[in-house]
């Protein structure tokens, strides 16, 4: 475990520690050799932003998406597809920005 960044160390402990993924297939479903993925798990190859994105569609792990954005402030919304779901976000913003107004809309 040389040079491990803090992204590497997450890795480390998700398919090593807690071998919550095998490296083989996730390697498989990315699109990387199987030694590959193990030096990057390791940090002995880098990480870069686009691997993020690479390794979340492999996996289906949001906490790597977390992990960049959280430091930056950020917070993670999917995207709305249907549109019940959407109507019903319309409506819980509205509520939400009301009692931040202190505001009743239905008088």
């Amino acid at each position: 475990m040389s040079n491990k960044n803090g992204f590497a160390s997450l890795c480390y402990v998700n398919f090593i520690v807690k071998a919550k993924y095998r490296v083989d297939s996730i390697a498989q479903k990315w699109g990387i050799s199987t030694d590959y993925l193990y030096k990057k798990i390791r940090g002995e190859k880098p990480w870069y932003v686009d691997d993020v994105q690479k390794l979340y569609k492999a996996t289906g792990d949001i906490e790597y998406l977390e992990y960049v954005n959280d430091p930056c402030g950020f917070t993670l919304i999917p995207k709305i597809k249907d549109k019940q779901s959407l109507k019903v976000l319309g409506q819980m913003i509205s509520v939400v920005q009301s009692a931040l107004n202190g505001k009743d809309d239905d008088k």
